[in-house]
């Protein structure tokens, strides 16, 4: 318990002290949304909780994808992180402290979002409705995670950022996270249904609607988690041999 702690503490306050990387990652979505999507959905109420479930998507999509993407390939470059992987410790502690460092950021992402919706529009959700959406919200970030983690073995750290983000911008246009599905241009619109983000948003819509949860977005869900954890391990053991060849 003491290790992992360690490992939680020595992953979050670096992160903490620096303002310049989470305060952007945090911000960025209500910033966007209230640019974007606060006026529609205050002028049409009934549109209110679609917005709500593409924002939060788009929101957690960025954390997972960026806290584990960054993260690693910071990592392997950084000569403590190095030495702390020769230690007989299990690497399962490192990963749990970036799981908790991630579930932080959403707590603050999601209830900055959260607050400025319930508070400029007059979308309705009960308690059980918040708590299952958090939870789809959460496991369907999954994929993202392990997404960020194949991206962080597979460049450098000062390449990580700008390829995260020509990843994830696009990703969350082509997902419909920011303009309806049935409003995007065609080429977009046939692409769209097979994308990470989309499948994520079909599932928020659903909560939001009180619809069953779509079983083929779930699927897609798994697949995507199954190819990138297949291709993540792959760089990482190319990782490790080329480290301690």
């Amino acid at each position: 318990m003491r290790i992992m702690h360690a490992h939680i503490r020595t992953t979050l306050v670096p992160l903490l002290r620096t303002p310049a990387y989470w305060i952007p990652l945090v911000l960025f979505p209500t910033l966007l949304f209230s640019f974007f999507g606060l006026q529609p959905a205050q002028k049409m109420p009934e549109f209110a909780p679609f917005m709500m479930g593409s924002w939060s998507a788009f929101a957690v999509i960025g954390i997972a994808f960026f806290q584990f993407g960054i993260s690693v390939a910071q990592s392997r470059e950084d000569r403590w992180q190095q030495y702390a992987r020769t230690l007989p410790a299990s690497p399962f502690h490192p990963l749990i402290g970036q799981v908790c460092s991630a579930l932080f950021f959403i707590v603050l992402a999601l209830g900055l979002l959260w607050s400025l919706m319930f508070f400029a529009t007059k979308i309705e959700v009960n308690i059980l409705q918040m708590l299952l959406f958090l939870l789809v919200l959460l496991m369907g970030s999954i994929p993202f995670v392990v997404m960020g983690v194949t991206l962080g073995y597979a460049f450098p750290a000062r390449a990580a950022v700008p390829i995260a983000n020509l990843l994830y911008l696009p990703l969350s246009f082509f997902g419909g996270l920011w303009v309806p599905p049935n409003s995007l241009p065609g080429p977009v619109a046939l692409i769209s249904p097979y994308t990470p983000t989309r499948q994520l948003g079909e599932l928020a819509w659903a909560v939001m609607d009180k619809r069953p949860l779509p079983s083929d977005s779930l699927v897609g869900l798994l697949i995507y988690t199954i190819v990138f954890a297949i291709l993540g391990m792959v760089l990482w053991q190319r990782d490790e041999s080329a480290r301690y060849r």
